[in-house]
């Protein structure tokens, strides 16, 4: 029997499980498609593991629905922050180990920060043939940030799909986010997430990428909002950035957001399945 948490971060949605006190699938990958599929799982847009760690205090794994294992999740990184705060005793300061850095987090006003690192930027102002320009910017993952006045318009994910699988980024790819200004220091942003292969209600990494390009665009932080915010026209902000520097002068992002816990439950194994697991 393995225990598991369905939480989400501004709708991106997870399957958490943790590590540190239960025996894991032995390929995590093939059980992250199982427990991931929306009509045969439980569904989310990828699986969280949390794991004990020797260089921080613990170490976060992350596999899209298609099994794949990007370096970083922002809304991933949250849930795990807030389910070791909830769960395992609380923390002010919390490190977690992930395959792009170690990350750290503190508490601000009873909110999470979580400090992103430097940015790196891997194009500035990209135009490829038959596209509009885009920033490039990789925020944990890389990002093509495109900036749009439309956010409803019924091909921007056709569009974002084409540019997510441009021969330009090959071999990987790029995630594609889409965003918009709407009004001074606010933000709207849609994402096309590569390994999900289709657009997710939110996106931490991309919201950071949009937040940054924005900020060295217009010299001013940003509040980020997600999906579910503008299509209802609230443009109610689910992101609050700030971009502290180092000692050396180099640009840090800092990230406030919020995870929330929907329901736990128990997946049993099937006889004689390695895999396929089915909820209860």
């Amino acid at each position: 029997m393995l225990p598991f948490l369905k939480c989400h971060g501004a709708g991106n949605d997870f399957v958490l499980i943790d590590g540190t006190k239960t025996l894991l699938p032995d390929d995590l990958s093939a059980f992250a498609r199982v427990a991931c599929d929306r009509r045969k799982g439980v569904g989310a847009d990828g699986l969280l593991v949390l794991l004990d760690s020797r260089v921080a205090d613990f170490k976060m794994r992350i596999f899209n629905a298609d099994g794949t294992e990007p370096a970083m999740c922002g809304n991933g990184a949250y849930c795990l922050a807030s389910y070791i705060d909830e769960r395992k005793g609380g923390f002010e300061t919390l490190t977690l180990e992930t395959q792009h850095r170690v990350l750290s987090f503190k508490k601000i006003a009873g909110k999470i920060a979580l400090n992103l690192g430097a940015p790196a930027v891997l194009h500035w102002d990209l135009q490829l043939e038959g596209h509009p320009p885009c920033f490039v910017v990789n925020t944990g993952v890389p990002h093509a940030v495109v900036w749009t006045e439309e956010l409803n318009h019924s091909q921007l994910m056709t569009q974002a799909s084409a540019l997510r699988s441009h021969p330009h980024f090959a071999p990987h790819g790029v995630n594609v986010t889409f965003a918009m200004l709407t009004s001074p220091g606010i933000l709207a942003m849609r994402t096309y997430e590569r390994g999900v292969e289709a657009e997710t209600l939110a996106c931490g990494t991309g919201a950071a990428a949009s937040a940054f390009v924005a900020q060295e665009l217009h010299q001013r932080p940003f509040t980020v909002c997600t999906r579910t915010s503008f299509e209802k026209k609230e443009y109610a902000p689910a992101y609050s950035f700030h971009f502290p520097k180092t000692a050396e002068g180099i640009t840090e992002i800092e990230m406030v957001g919020s995870a929330h816990f929907i329901f736990e439950g128990i997946l049993h194994k099937k006889e004689g399945k390695e895999v396929d697991f089915f909820s209860a």
